[in-house]
Protein backbone atom coordinates (compact mmCIF):
# COMPACT_ATOMS: atom_id res chain seq x y z
CA UNK A 1 0.00 0.00 0.00
CA UNK A 2 2.87 2.43 0.76
CA UNK A 3 4.22 1.72 -3.02
CA UNK A 4 1.03 2.44 -4.37
CA UNK A 5 0.88 5.57 -2.48
CA UNK A 6 3.96 6.58 -3.71
CA UNK A 7 2.75 5.91 -7.32
CA UNK A 8 0.33 7.99 -6.89
CA UNK A 9 2.24 10.90 -5.57
CA UNK A 10 4.93 10.75 -8.45
CA UNK A 11 1.44 10.58 -11.19
CA UNK A 12 0.44 13.44 -8.99
CA UNK A 13 3.69 15.99 -8.64
CA UNK A 14 4.16 15.20 -12.29
CA UNK A 15 0.96 16.33 -13.67
CA UNK A 16 0.83 19.25 -11.58
CA UNK A 17 4.13 20.05 -13.05
CA UNK A 18 3.58 19.21 -16.45
CA UNK A 19 0.53 22.04 -16.34
CA UNK A 20 2.98 24.12 -14.62
CA UNK A 21 5.81 24.19 -17.20
CA UNK A 22 3.03 24.38 -20.02
CA UNK A 23 1.96 27.94 -18.77
CA UNK A 24 5.65 28.99 -18.40
CA UNK A 25 6.80 30.67 -21.93
CA UNK A 26 9.06 28.63 -24.08
CA UNK A 27 12.25 30.69 -23.18
CA UNK A 28 12.29 29.03 -19.84
CA UNK A 29 13.00 26.19 -20.85
CA UNK A 30 16.17 26.61 -22.75
CA UNK A 31 17.23 23.43 -24.56
CA UNK A 32 14.87 20.81 -22.33
CA UNK A 33 11.29 19.82 -23.39
CA UNK A 34 8.26 20.15 -21.38
CA UNK A 35 8.44 16.82 -20.30
CA UNK A 36 12.23 16.61 -19.77
CA UNK A 37 12.43 19.43 -17.67
CA UNK A 38 9.50 18.50 -15.03
CA UNK A 39 11.01 15.27 -15.34
CA UNK A 40 14.72 16.81 -14.29
CA UNK A 41 12.89 18.97 -11.70
CA UNK A 42 11.04 16.17 -9.84
CA UNK A 43 14.01 13.71 -10.01
CA UNK A 44 16.41 16.46 -8.26
CA UNK A 45 13.36 16.92 -5.83
CA UNK A 46 13.16 13.33 -4.91
CA UNK A 47 16.93 12.79 -5.08
CA UNK A 48 17.61 15.48 -2.47
CA UNK A 49 14.81 15.18 -0.01
CA UNK A 50 16.05 11.54 0.67
CA UNK A 51 19.37 12.76 1.13
CA UNK A 52 18.35 15.75 3.01
CA UNK A 53 16.28 13.45 5.78
CA UNK A 54 18.37 10.54 6.28
CA UNK A 55 15.75 9.19 8.91
CA UNK A 56 12.71 8.52 6.39
CA UNK A 57 11.89 5.50 4.95
CA UNK A 58 14.71 5.07 1.61
CA UNK A 59 12.66 2.12 -0.04
CA UNK A 60 9.97 4.20 -1.10
CA UNK A 61 12.09 7.32 -2.42
CA UNK A 62 14.34 4.89 -4.57
CA UNK A 63 10.86 3.15 -6.12
CA UNK A 64 9.58 6.80 -7.11
CA UNK A 65 13.27 7.22 -8.94
CA UNK A 66 12.42 4.20 -10.60
CA UNK A 67 8.68 5.28 -11.68
CA UNK A 68 9.62 8.94 -12.63
CA UNK A 69 12.18 7.77 -14.88
CA UNK A 70 9.66 4.57 -16.19
CA UNK A 71 6.50 7.37 -16.97
CA UNK A 72 9.05 9.42 -19.02
CA UNK A 73 10.44 6.93 -21.03
CA UNK A 74 6.50 5.94 -21.57
CA UNK A 75 5.40 9.70 -21.74
CA UNK A 76 7.95 10.26 -24.14
CA UNK A 77 7.15 6.84 -26.73
CA UNK A 78 3.46 7.92 -26.54
CA UNK A 79 4.53 11.43 -27.63
CA UNK A 80 6.60 10.16 -30.51
CA UNK A 81 3.35 8.05 -31.98
CA UNK A 82 0.78 10.09 -31.55
CA UNK A 83 1.21 13.91 -32.54
CA UNK A 84 -1.96 14.89 -31.69
CA UNK A 85 -1.19 13.88 -27.90
CA UNK A 86 2.49 15.86 -28.55
CA UNK A 87 1.13 18.96 -29.89
CA UNK A 88 -0.83 19.24 -26.90
CA UNK A 89 1.87 18.53 -24.37
CA UNK A 90 4.69 20.77 -26.31
CA UNK A 91 5.00 23.75 -27.99
CA UNK A 92 4.37 24.70 -30.80
CA UNK A 93 7.20 27.04 -33.05
CA UNK A 94 6.26 30.61 -33.51
CA UNK A 95 6.76 33.10 -36.29
CA UNK A 96 7.87 36.10 -33.93
CA UNK A 97 9.36 38.25 -37.50
CA UNK A 98 7.45 37.37 -40.75
CA UNK A 99 8.20 39.40 -44.65
CA UNK A 100 10.50 41.37 -42.25
CA UNK A 101 7.99 42.64 -39.63
CA UNK A 102 7.75 41.71 -35.90
CA UNK A 103 4.46 39.99 -35.24
CA UNK A 104 3.86 41.81 -32.33
CA UNK A 105 0.65 39.77 -30.81
CA UNK A 106 2.84 36.30 -31.05
CA UNK A 107 5.20 38.09 -28.88
CA UNK A 108 2.90 39.04 -26.24
CA UNK A 109 1.05 35.25 -26.62
CA UNK A 110 4.61 33.46 -25.50
CA UNK A 111 5.82 36.34 -23.42
CA UNK A 112 9.01 37.02 -25.48
CA UNK A 113 10.11 40.33 -25.13
CA UNK A 114 11.91 42.73 -27.65
CA UNK A 115 15.22 42.70 -25.38
CA UNK A 116 14.87 38.96 -25.67
CA UNK A 117 14.08 38.74 -29.66
CA UNK A 118 17.17 41.39 -30.30
CA UNK A 119 19.38 39.79 -28.41
CA UNK A 120 18.49 36.14 -30.03
CA UNK A 121 19.38 38.16 -33.42
CA UNK A 122 22.51 39.29 -31.65
CA UNK A 123 23.64 35.36 -30.96
CA UNK A 124 22.67 34.97 -34.13
CA UNK A 125 25.21 37.36 -36.04
CA UNK A 126 22.32 39.52 -36.62
CA UNK A 127 22.66 43.31 -35.94
CA UNK A 128 20.42 44.70 -38.45
CA UNK A 129 16.69 43.93 -38.33
CA UNK A 130 16.19 44.84 -41.69
CA UNK A 131 18.19 41.91 -42.66
CA UNK A 132 15.69 39.57 -41.07
CA UNK A 133 12.95 37.91 -43.80
CA UNK A 134 11.69 35.24 -41.01
CA UNK A 135 12.18 34.54 -37.80
CA UNK A 136 10.91 31.32 -35.43
CA UNK A 137 11.29 30.63 -32.65
CA UNK A 138 11.33 26.92 -31.58
CA UNK A 139 9.91 25.00 -29.00
CA UNK A 140 12.61 24.56 -26.87
CA UNK A 141 13.86 28.45 -26.78
CA UNK A 142 16.02 28.83 -29.75
CA UNK A 143 15.01 31.69 -33.27
CA UNK A 144 16.02 30.07 -35.74
CA UNK A 145 16.79 32.77 -38.33
CA UNK A 146 15.98 33.45 -42.74
CA UNK A 147 17.67 36.68 -44.02
CA UNK A 148 16.27 38.16 -46.39
CA UNK A 149 17.62 36.98 -50.00
CA UNK A 150 20.27 40.06 -50.95
CA UNK A 151 21.83 39.62 -47.51
CA UNK A 152 22.24 36.05 -47.99
CA UNK A 153 26.09 35.40 -48.05
CA UNK A 154 27.42 34.13 -52.01
CA UNK A 155 28.25 30.06 -52.20
CA UNK A 156 31.01 28.93 -54.99
CA UNK A 157 27.70 27.37 -56.21
CA UNK A 158 26.04 31.23 -57.00
CA UNK A 159 28.67 31.69 -58.87
CA UNK A 160 29.54 28.41 -60.94
CA UNK A 161 32.33 27.72 -59.05
CA UNK A 162 34.17 24.54 -58.24
CA UNK A 163 34.73 23.75 -54.83
CA UNK A 164 36.84 21.12 -52.47
CA UNK A 165 35.12 19.12 -49.51
CA UNK A 166 35.81 20.30 -46.56
CA UNK A 167 35.35 17.64 -43.43
CA UNK A 168 35.90 17.29 -40.05
CA UNK A 169 39.52 18.55 -38.28
CA UNK A 170 41.15 15.68 -36.75
CA UNK A 171 42.73 15.83 -33.54
CA UNK A 172 46.66 15.11 -33.55
CA UNK A 173 47.25 16.67 -29.82
CA UNK A 174 45.26 17.29 -27.11
CA UNK A 175 46.27 18.82 -23.62
CA UNK A 176 50.10 18.20 -24.65
CA UNK A 177 49.61 14.26 -24.94
CA UNK A 178 49.78 12.69 -28.90
CA UNK A 179 46.25 11.54 -30.17
CA UNK A 180 47.60 8.42 -31.74
CA UNK A 181 44.33 6.96 -33.12
CA UNK A 182 43.72 10.30 -35.07
CA UNK A 183 47.14 10.26 -36.28
CA UNK A 184 46.14 6.77 -37.37
CA UNK A 185 42.95 7.41 -38.83
CA UNK A 186 44.39 9.81 -41.33
CA UNK A 187 47.28 7.70 -42.07
CA UNK A 188 50.55 9.74 -40.33
CA UNK A 189 52.82 8.97 -38.00
CA UNK A 190 54.63 10.32 -34.47
CA UNK A 191 57.36 11.13 -36.21
CA UNK A 192 55.66 13.07 -39.41
CA UNK A 193 54.04 15.05 -36.71
CA UNK A 194 57.51 16.49 -34.53
CA UNK A 195 59.22 17.07 -37.84
CA UNK A 196 55.74 19.29 -38.44
CA UNK A 197 55.87 21.07 -34.54
CA UNK A 198 60.29 21.10 -35.06
CA UNK A 199 59.64 23.39 -38.35
CA UNK A 200 56.94 25.56 -36.12
CA UNK A 201 59.72 25.59 -34.06
CA UNK A 202 58.34 23.38 -31.15
CA UNK A 203 60.60 21.00 -29.20
CA UNK A 204 57.67 19.15 -28.36
CA UNK A 205 54.04 17.40 -28.10
CA UNK A 206 54.20 18.99 -24.68
CA UNK A 207 54.25 22.49 -25.44
CA UNK A 208 51.00 21.98 -27.29
CA UNK A 209 47.55 22.57 -26.03
CA UNK A 210 45.77 21.53 -29.20
CA UNK A 211 46.60 20.56 -32.67
CA UNK A 212 44.21 19.79 -34.91
CA UNK A 213 44.30 18.63 -38.87
CA UNK A 214 42.31 20.00 -41.27
CA UNK A 215 41.17 18.15 -44.53
CA UNK A 216 43.05 20.14 -47.08
CA UNK A 217 46.42 19.37 -44.80
CA UNK A 218 46.72 22.87 -42.65
CA UNK A 219 47.65 21.91 -39.34
CA UNK A 220 46.75 24.50 -36.75
CA UNK A 221 48.40 24.56 -33.42
CA UNK A 222 47.63 26.38 -30.09
CA UNK A 223 50.55 25.88 -27.42
CA UNK A 224 50.31 26.63 -23.94
CA UNK A 225 52.29 29.62 -24.02
CA UNK A 226 49.93 32.54 -23.83
CA UNK A 227 50.21 34.89 -26.42
CA UNK A 228 51.75 38.30 -25.61
CA UNK A 229 49.36 41.72 -24.81
CA UNK A 230 45.86 39.40 -24.53
CA UNK A 231 43.42 42.02 -25.24
CA UNK A 232 40.73 42.40 -22.66
CA UNK A 233 37.48 42.51 -23.85
CA UNK A 234 35.26 45.06 -21.79
CA UNK A 235 31.24 44.73 -21.23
Amino acid sequence: MEYLLVLYRVITILTVFLIVALLLSKRHLGRFNVFDFITAVTLGAVAGADMSDINAPHGPRIFALFMIGILHVLFTKLILENRKIGKYLTFDPTMVIQNGKIVVKNLERVRYSLDDLLCQLRQNGIFDLGEVEYAILEPYGKLSVLKKSQYLPVTPKDLNLPSEYKGLSTPLIIEGKINSDGLQSIGFTEPWLVDKLNNLGITGPGEVFLALLNTRGDLYVSKYAEPPNVQKVSH
